[in-house]
């Protein structure tokens, strides 16, 4: 798999950028994922950043989790050209794992795990039926998870 795509070949490539485990990563790896930002600016302590390519745009939040300290992704956006018509092909094109068991069908929401076991928040945006955006967030959901978790069983 490339760093900017995800190389699954029931996803047509450069469909959406793969963000695994950037959140809580230093931009850096933003630039060496998605290469020249179309946009870098600073508004306060945050750094807001835009990648560009023909079929998506990122957006992304960094914020240094202390003083001096490198700025780390808090958040994305990635909007999609054509959408998804489900969930797991969306997930799959972010490079990201299917759904967890407590997402159930209807739901569009669903807690995110990074490579060193933390719970994040996934969001997803529907406009006429397809998946249109999402946006993960390094906060944990702010909705119960009914079904265990993976890792908590």
């Amino acid at each position: 798999m490339s760093a900017s795509t995800n190389d699954d070949d029931t996803i047509p490539r450069q469909t959406a950028p793969c963000v695994r485990d950037l959140l809580g990563q230093p931009v850096d790896a933003a630039f060496e994922r998605y290469g020249r930002a179309a946009a870098d600016r600073r508004v306060g302590g945050d750094r807001w950043l835009r990648f560009e390519a023909l079929n998506w745009t990122l957006r992304l939040r960094a914020r240094p989790d202390r003083i001096g300290g490198p700025a780390l992704v808090r958040s994305w956006t990635a909007v999609f050209a054509e959408g998804f018509d489900t969930v797991p092909k969306a997930l799959r094109a972010l490079g990201l794992p299917p759904p967890e068991p407590s997402a159930g069908t209807q739901e569009i929401r669903r807690p995110l795990r990074d490579g060193a076991g933390r719970v994040h928040s996934l969001t997803l945006s529907v406009r006429h039926g397809r998946i249109r955006a999402a946006t993960g967030f390094d906060e944990p959901p702010d909705w119960d998870v009914e079904t265990p978790l993976l890792d908590d069983v």
